[in-house]
C-alpha cells in the first residue's frame, strides 16, 4: 500500500554539573552556560550544544541531564541559570526568582510528541487514543481487552522514572489529572525504556519521541529499528488509514494526539553572556533548523512540506 507522507523543511534560512569546554568558570562569568535539561530532551540538546560552541567556541556549558522535576528546582534555586523544560513557570515560581534580582525569560522552542513503542516481534502497532486512555487509567490491563489485539496477556506499561516529564504528561493530559494505574514499571531513563522493551514481548513503553531517532536516516522518516514505533488513531477502532506515528509532519499537522511545548528560559542577568546567546540561538534560525534536520521534535518557526510517496 502506498501513503503519502510529508517532509519537513525548515521555513527560514544537589545534583552535579557535566563540563563541556576548557577552564573553571564561576556562574556570573560571560561566557559560562550552567543548565539542566529534562533528559527526554538528550540526543537534540546534545546536538544544538554542540553547534553552538563550534560557533561560539570560549562559551563553556556546564550542563546536567535530569528528571524535568529536578531541572525545575536547580533553577528555581539558582543553580543553575538557563533549564530546558515541557512546562513554563508559574507566577509563584516567577516570584521566588524575583526575590532574587532574577527575571526569567521564556521561548517556546519546539514541539514534542509522547511515542508508543512495543517489542519487535508484537504484532498490535495500532492503538486508539481511547485505549490508551483506558490502559494508563487502568481500566484495561490485559491485551485481549483490546477487541482489535492479536495477543493476550499482562499489559505491562514502562515509563523512564516518576518525576519525569513524560509520566507529568500522561497524569495531566491522558489520565485527566489522576494517577496513573495498571501494571506499571518505572526504569531510570529513556535508554532504560527502550531496552526493557526490547526484552519483553507483552509491554508498551511511553518515551519522548526524539529518543528514537533514526540515526541512519536523514531524512527522519523511519524510526529506531530496535523497537516498533505505534500508530495511535483518534477513531474507536485504528486502521492503518486513520492511524498515525509521531513524524514530524504528523505533530504539525494535528494527526497525532500526543504532543506537548518545549520550553527553554534563562535568569541569567548578563545581557551579553553567552547563555543569553544560546537562548535566542535556540530560538531562532539557527537551532531551528538544527531541531528540523536532526530531531523528530516539531521546530516552532513556521515550516513548510513536501510530500513523499513511500511504498
Amino acid at each position: 500500500m502506498k501513503r503519502i507522507i510529508y517532509c519537513l523543511i525548515a521555513a527560514v534560512l544537589t545534583l552535579p554539573l557535566v563540563s563541556c569546554g576548557g577552564g573553571s568558570k564561576q556562574q556570573g562569568d560571560p561566557d559560562l552556560i550552567k543548565v539542566a535539561i529534562d533528559e527526554t530532551f538528550k540526543p537534540i540538546m546534545d546536538e544544538e550544544m554542540y553547534q553552538f560552541n563550534l560557533q561560539s567556541p570560549e562559551a563553556t556549558f556546564k550542563y546536567v541531564y535530569c528528571s524535568e522535576s529536578e531541572a525545575l528546582q536547580l533553577f528555581l534555586k539558582d543553580s543553575v541559570r538557563s533549564c530546558l523544560a515541557t512546562r513554563e513557570l508559574s507566577d509563584k515560581e516567577k516570584d521566588l526568582l524575583r526575590s532574587k534580582n532574577l527575571n526569567v525569560m521564556t521561548e517556546r522552542i519546539a514541539t514534542d510528541a509522547i511515542a508508543l513503542i512495543v517489542n519487535r516481534s508484537n504484532p498490535d502497532t495500532l492503538i486508539s487514543a481511547n485505549d490508551v486512555m483506558r490502559i494508563v487509567t487502568g481500566q484495561v490491563t490485559r491485551w485481549d481487552q483490546i477487541k482489535y489485539a492479536h495477543q493476550s496477556g499482562e499489559i505491562q506499561l514502562v515509563f523512564d522514572n516518576t518525576q519525569s516529564s513524560t509520566v507529568r504528561y500522561v497524569e495531566d493530559s491522558i489520565c485527566g489529572g489522576k494517577a496513573l494505574k495498571g501494571n506499571v514499571y518505572a526504569q531510570k531513563t529513556n535508554p532504560d525504556v527502550i531496552e526493557y522493551i526490547q526484552k519483553n514481548p507483552k509491554a508498551i513503553g511511553i518515551i519522548g519521541v526524539d529518543w528514537l531517532r533514526n540515526e541512519e536516516d536523514t531524512t527522519n522518516l523511519s524510526f529506531l529499528p530496535k523497537v516498533r514505533v505505534m500508530s495511535v488513531s483518534n477513531s474507536t477502532v485504528p486502521e492503518k488509514d486513520n492511524s498515525y506515528k509521531p513524524f514530524q509532519a504528523y505533530i504539525a499537522l494535528g494527526n497525532y494526539p500526543f504532543v506537548r511545548a518545549v520550553y527553554y528560559m534563562t535568569s541569567d542577568p548578563l545581557m551579553q553572556g553567552k547563555a543569553r546567546y544560546f537562548y535566542h540561538f535556540l530560538s531562532e534560525q539557527k537551532g531551528q533548523l538544527i531541531i528540523t534536520k536532526s530531531s523528530q521534535l516539531l521546530p516552532w518557526m513556521q515550516v513548510q512540506f513536501k510530500e513523499v510517496t513511500v511504498n
